[in-house]
C-alpha cells in the first residue's frame, strides 16, 4: 500500500546555536514541502548526539545548514557521529537530502574533499547550471538549465568520489549538487527552500559570518533576488521518498 504523504516521518538534524534559526529552517522546509512541521522530528545536535538506532522507522533524513559551524575547519563533538549516521543512511537506502552544511557533511562522510575557501564561497543569489545528468534528474530536471538559487557558504566541496553523480555547477563552485546513482541519496549546495525574504532572515542572523561590514551587508541585500525553486523539496519527497511517477506530480 502506498504511504500516506501526510503521515511521513522525517528526521531533521540541526546544528544551529540559535533556536529561532532552527525553527526558521523547519518552517521553510515544511512550507516548501507542502507538509506540516509535525512531519519532522528535529534533532538538535548541539544538545544531543544520537546513534544510528535513531534511523529506525523513519521515511527520510534531512541535514540542514548552519552559520555556526564549518565542516572544513571545525570539529564539534557531533561531526563524526553525524558522518556515521550519514553513512548508515546510505547503506540502509533511507532517502537523504543534505543542504549546504548537510551537503558538505555528506560529501566528507562518503570520502569527498571539503575545503574552506571564501574566495569560492557564495553569499546571495547565484546562477546554478545543470549538468546533462542534472537535466535528467527526477528532482532537478524540471528546472531551467540555468536557474537562480540562494547561497550562503564559505566551505566548498572540491570532489566527490565515484560512483556519485555530478548534477549541477556554478561559476565559483563546481560541485553544486550530487546524488548516488542507485540509492536515494542527494546533496545540494544551494538552498532551494529559501526565497528572498527567508534568505534575508538568515542573512540578518549570520551577518557576522558573511557580511563583516554594513557596506558588505547592503551589497548582499541589493544583490539578492527572488527565486522560484522551492518545489525541489516537494519533488524530493514525491519522487524519491514516495516514488510517485513523473506524470502524477507534474501539471
Amino acid at each position: 500500500m502506498p504511504k500516506d504523504r501526510q503521515k511521513l516521518k522525517f528526521l531533521l538534524f540541526e546544528c544551529r546555536l540559535e533556536q529561532d534559526m532552527v525553527e526558521h529552517e523547519l518552517s521553510c522546509l515544511a512550507k516548501a514541502a507542502h507538509l506540516s512541521e509535525d512531519n519532522w522530528q528535529v534533532i538538535d545536535l548541539t544538545k544531543q548526539i544520537p546513534g544510528v538506532e535513531i534511523l529506525d522507522g523513519v521515511d527520510a533524513i534531512f541535514i540542514g545548514g548552519t552559520g555556526d559551524y564549518s565542516v572544513a575547519k571545525d570539529k564539534p563533538a557531533f561531526l563524526e557521529p553525524l558522518a556515521e549516521i550519514t553513512r548508515a543512511v546510505l547503506e540502509r537506502d533511507i532517502p537523504f537530502l543534505g543542504l549546504c552544511y548537510g551537503f558538505h557533511l555528506a560529501a566528507k562522510a562518503v570520502g569527498g574533499r571539503v575545503v574552506r575557501s571564501p574566495e569560492q564561497g557564495e553569499t546571495g543569489t547565484f546562477e546554478v547550471v545543470l549538468t546533462p545528468e542534472g537535466r535528467q534528474d527526477p528532482i532537478l530536471g524540471h528546472l531551467p538549465d540555468r536557474f537562480l538559487a540562494q547561497q550562503g557558504h564559505n566551505d566548498v566541496v572540491e570532489d566527490v568520489p565515484s560512483p556519485f553523480i555530478w548534477l549541477a555547477t556554478s561559476e565559483r563552485c563546481r560541485w553544486q549538487a550530487f546524488k548516488h546513482p542507485e540509492k536515494p541519496f542527494y546533496g545540494l549546495q544551494f538552498h532551494p527552500e529559501l526565497g528572498r525574504e527567508d534568505f534575508m532572515v538568515r542573512m540578518r542572523k549570520y551577518a557576522h559570518e558573511y557580511a563583516a561590514t554594513p557596506e558588505r551587508y547592503q551589497q548582499i541585500d541589493d544583490q539578492v533576488k527572488e527565486t522560484t525553486i522551492q518545489d525541489v523539496i516537494a519533488k524530493f519527497i514525491d519522487k524519491i521518498v514516495l516514488g510517485v511517477p513523473q506524470s502524477a506530480t507534474n501539471p
